[in-house]
């Protein structure tokens, strides 16, 4: 035979040890729903920060976006312009050869450059930025129109 010992309980102290447990289990789940509550909240307010700044201060906002779109345009702006240039004397050079060849009464030439030049480099990045910026923008607006409304409200 085994000398193992054998705890008896009565049923009334059963009902006590089970009790403890869901005490110490509700305990527990408190704890972690304030902890993960905690969390949420605190994450929660990292991500809506922004949009709550941009309401609370509309016009520092919108110089913000102004400056920023001002910085991007200049920024975007300038190479095109180069490449545009380049292309342009590209096409008057192609230009003036073809009008010698008319002179001279050759046969057009298939011009060795357009191999290598794109017209179009494709969507239109300021247009995209644009687009995605429109909902910010438009909440924006709605909130500078609105308080705007509710100054003159509060003065007439």
């Amino acid at each position: 035979m085994s000398d193992a010992v054998v705890e008896v309980y009565s049923s009334e102290e059963a009902r006590q040890e089970a009790e403890r447990h869901r005490r110490d289990l509700a305990d527990t789940l408190d704890a972690l729903g304030e902890r993960v509550g905690g969390a949420v909240e605190q994450l929660e307010r990292q991500i809506t920060f922004p949009m709550r700044w941009a309401l609370e201060h509309p016009l520092a906002t919108v110089g913000l976006s102004v400056g920023a779109g001002l910085l991007l345009g200049r920024r975007l702006h300038r190479p095109r312009t180069r490449r545009t240039s380049a292309l342009s004397r590209e096409l008057e050079g192609a230009y003036l050869q073809g009008r010698r060849d008319e002179m001279e009464q050759r046969p057009p030439r298939e011009p060795e450059y357009w191999a290598g030049v794109k017209l179009a480099d494709g969507p239109d990045f300021g247009a995209l930025l644009l687009e995605a910026a429109k909902p910010l923008l438009s909440h924006l607006t709605q909130g500078i129109a609105e308080s705007f409304r509710n100054g003159a409200a509060g003065r007439g």
